[in-house]
């Protein structure tokens, strides 16, 4: 109640600072349950919540992909300033011819007689190109990966847990909608109270004035009634700034403009007359169908998971892959192969313990989770025990606040008469005033706990 009333407060400012445009509002009639629909589809956290989901599809399909085939392009542009070369000598002849202009590498034989070698070196093969391009192209797939596995599973754990973190969401955005819809309507018909009480006590202080000109009552009384009415038209001014924050409110929560302008086509009467308590009450309630505790269960499951993830650890991954390659340009030796089919083999074998060291923390956080879900478990069944003596609790009280408004107006109307025959004091007057504007409040605040207190239940035991 008091995180409502500092919200109400907020919004109350914003709507101060910003007032409305002058263009013609649009309007809107909603019911309670259209109201809590258009939030589910309109409010921006919702569509966040929204998001999740297809993010956790878009995930799942991610992690798939990891399995597939997958093909990839490499190309690359290489200059080389000096280009490698490989010599493989030359061709000797040997020749007496004495005109030759070989040069002469030695004499042998008798004398007059000489021998000529003739050497004719061959052109050197270059390694390589002066400016080449490559483009690689490599085919690969996945065998087996333990890691994998556990992923994919992995992923639809995390897809139910945006789904119960949508339908939370939802039940959440369904009881704040709701409670925001009644506090409008009791202000409302609260306003509508102050209003009539106001008409009332305006005709009783013109009365009062008129006997107190032919001197039947003193001017005190008169001014003891005039301080009482300027005590109601504040208190109409100051329901009125709060329908107005309630009402900004619930425009939030749906998430509409502030200048759309929302009437509230649910009767407060019969909401009230439709709010079956003891069948609320007397309903069973059921820890593993409440969402949290659900969320919780995805919680586990994704630890199981991760421990089950970091025990592949230990197991070998296998890959295949084929690659080809293209060059632009081609040295005059090139032992390069345009194509090529392996298979990869990564087998763990030592990691000085951290692997194990590894799984017995995934061992520990597993036993973390399932401890917070034996805790929640049971703060779920103290807290629907809490909320529905809450509920008894407040339907009491509304019933006796109930009667207690209906006694003050009888007194404040006998009061009245009595006071006008001059029996009673305008002091007894302005006393049952106020008793039955403060019995009128007391009642208007009994009926929200007690609808509040409902809403509670109600989204306890997932009844929609």
């Amino acid at each position: 109640m008091k995180q409502l009333i500092i919200l109400l407060s907020l919004t109350l400012t914003w709507s101060l600072a910003n007032p409305l445009k002058a263009q013609q509002a649009q309007q809107m009639s909603l019911s309670l349950k259209q109201a809590q629909e258009y939030a589910i589809q309109h409010n921006l956290n919702m569509k966040n919540a929204q998001i999740d989901i297809e993010l956790a599809k878009k995930k799942i399909w991610e992690t798939k992909a990891i399995g597939l085939p997958q093909i990839s392009a490499t190309g690359s542009y290489q200059h080389l300033f000096s280009v490698p070369e490989l010599s493989f000598g030359g061709l000797t002849t040997i020749s007496d011819n004495r005109k030759s202009q070989s040069y002469s590498v030695a004499s042998t034989g008798t004398p007059g007689d000489s021998v000529y070698l003739n050497y004719f070196p061959y052109d050197p093969v270059k390694l390589g190109v002066k400016d080449n391009a490559t483009l690689d192209i490599t085919l690969s797939q996945l065998i087996f990966s333990g890691e994998y596995i556990v992923g994919l599973q992995a992923t639809k754990v995390f897809l139910e847990i945006s789904q119960n973190s949508l339908q939370s969401a939802e039940t959440d955005m369904k009881e704040s909608v709701a409670n925001t819809y009644y506090l409008v309507q009791i202000l409302d018909r609260n306003k509508q109270i102050l209003s009539q009480s106001l008409e009332n006590l305006t005709a009783t202080l013109g009365q009062m004035k008129e006997m107190n000109k032919a001197g039947f009552i003193e001017d005190t009384d008169v001014d003891q009634i005039e301080l009482t009415l300027h005590t109601l038209e504040n208190g109409v001014k100051t329901i009125d700034n709060q329908i107005t924050a309630a009402s900004d409110l619930l425009k939030f929560q749906l998430g509409l403009p502030f200048e759309t302008e929302v009437v509230l086509t649910e009767s407060l009467d019969n909401v009230i007359q439709s709010s079956d308590i003891m069948s609320v009450v007397m309903k069973q309630f059921q820890v593993k169908n409440h969402i949290s505790y659900k969320i919780l269960e995805n919680q586990e499951a994704a630890g199981t998971l991760n421990l089950k993830r970091q025990k592949s650890a230990y197991l070998p991954n296998m890959a295949a892959f084929y690659k080809h390659s293209e060059k632009a340009k081609k040295a005059g030796i090139d032992f390069t192969m345009k194509d090529m089919v392996g298979v990869s083999l990564n087998i763990p074998i030592f990691s000085s313990g951290q692997r194990n060291v590894m799984v017995q923390e995934r061992q520990l956080e597993l036993e973390k989770i399932k401890n917070s879900k034996e805790t929640v478990a049971q703060g779920l069944q103290l807290d629907f025990i809490k909320s529905r003596n809450d509920l008894n609790s407040s339907y009491d009280k509304f019933m006796n606040e109930k009667r207690n408004i209906e006694l003050t107006d009888r007194i404040y109307k006998k009061t009245l008469v009595k006071y006008k025959e001059g029996v009673s004091s305008s002091m007894d007057l302005t006393n049952a005033q106020n008793q039955y504007l403060t019995a009128q409040s007391n009642y208007f605040n009994s009926l929200y706990s007690l609808l509040t207190a409902k809403n509670k239940l109600e989204k306890m035991l997932n009844i929609q």
